[in-house]
């Protein structure tokens, strides 16, 4: 399945190979009160800078830099490629081994679960261990995913059947570790790099299985935000923590980017200053309204829609709220 934007035009998303600014799908919805260049040594403008930070070309630095690391011969062998910093991978008969998971105990963010061969396939063409070691530099639960590749090994004997995997996903899976979910903007770092990996990856299918690898013992508990999960999958995610002891195997499965990495897409992101919109924002915006069916009613003629966010944090909240929403209702307008 493919982004619909693209069918039967010329248009482009922004991050394809030759794509036109003027058919991209940002063209017009970023806008830059700066025209000057980043800096008087370079021929890179305000805008090209912004682009390259918060929307699709972004993805650029994904796409340009996926290598394999694995490759085999056979259907039945193993493949694997990554991106720098293994911020991105996509996999086929692949497995892991969770004997070290021991759900009983774990805590959360552990980066010690995946040990010495508890992670491989079988790469009888190719398996580039040396380019995977190079790839480990950014060492962090929510940045790579490095602390969970950095063991793979190649065994000749390998396949997934019954006699070497406990669990098999026949289904595409998307594997992704998660910010906090009590917090909208943590938590929905999560979807939009979900979303951004779909693009990479080039896919927006349904019919997948999505894995929560999280590591606590209570597992993701997502009683806030858990609906926007229906935006990506027809089916309810699985939970790491479920599959302790397990060796569990994947026909196909993506690596999701995930919510921290450095200069990545999250709330905090850094810009560079006289630039706002963002065709990549805008697009995850719409994305998740069509795949929720969610309709505004509005904007409504002459009026103007206030939203007060209320934060309960000392150090985030709005320390008179009361008043300031008893205010709404009091409100004046003046027409000059």
């Amino acid at each position: 399945m493919v982004f619909q934007y693209l069918i039967n035009n010329k248009r482009c998303w922004g991050y394809e190979p030759n794509c036109d600014r003027s058919n991209s799908y940002s063209f017009q919805k970023i806008k830059c009160l700066e025209t000057d260049y980043w800096n008087p040594g370079t021929s890179e403008s305000v805008l090209d800078i912004y682009k390259k930070q918060g929307d699709f070309e972004k993805l650029k630095e994904i796409l340009n830099t996926i290598k394999p690391i694995c490759s085999s011969n056979s259907a039945e062998g193993s493949f694997l490629e990554c991106s720098d910093h293994l911020r991105f991978c996509r996999a086929r008969n692949i497995y892991f081994n969770l004997e070290n998971l021991n759900a009983q105990t774990s805590k959360r963010y552990r980066n010690d679960v995946i040990r010495e061969g508890e992670v491989g396939g079988k790469c009888d063409l190719k398996f580039d261990r040396k380019l995977l070691l190079s790839r480990l530099d950014e060492k962090s639960y929510l940045q790579s995913w490095a602390h969970e590749l950095e063991n793979f090994v190649s065994y000749s004997g390998f396949r997934i059947d019954k006699e070497h995997c406990d669990v098999i996903f026949e289904n595409p899976t998307v594997l992704i570790k998660l910010d906090a979910s009590v917090s909208m903007y943590h938590h929905f770092c999560d979807f939009i790099n979900l979303y951004a990996s779909q693009h990479v990856n080039g896919s927006i299918d349904m019919n997948i299985d999505i894995m929560w690898w999280d590591t606590w013992l209570g597992g993701f508990v997502d009683s806030l935000f858990g609906e926007t999960w229906k935006a990506f999958t027809i089916n309810k995610p699985y939970e790491l923590i479920n599959f302790d002891k397990k060796t569990v195997c994947f026909r196909n499965v993506m690596f999701s980017m995930l919510a921290r990495q450095r200069f990545g897409l999250y709330y905090n992101i850094p810009l560079v200053d006289g630039c706002r919109g963002s065709g990549l924002f805008h697009a995850f915006s719409q994305h998740i309204l069509n795949r929720l069916s969610i309709r505004q009613h509005g904007p409504i003629l002459d009026k103007v829609r206030v939203t007060l966010l209320s934060r309960s944090t000392p150090f985030r909240r709005i320390t008179n709220e009361d008043e300031v929403s008893f205010a709404f209702f009091y409100i004046f307008v003046v027409y000059f």
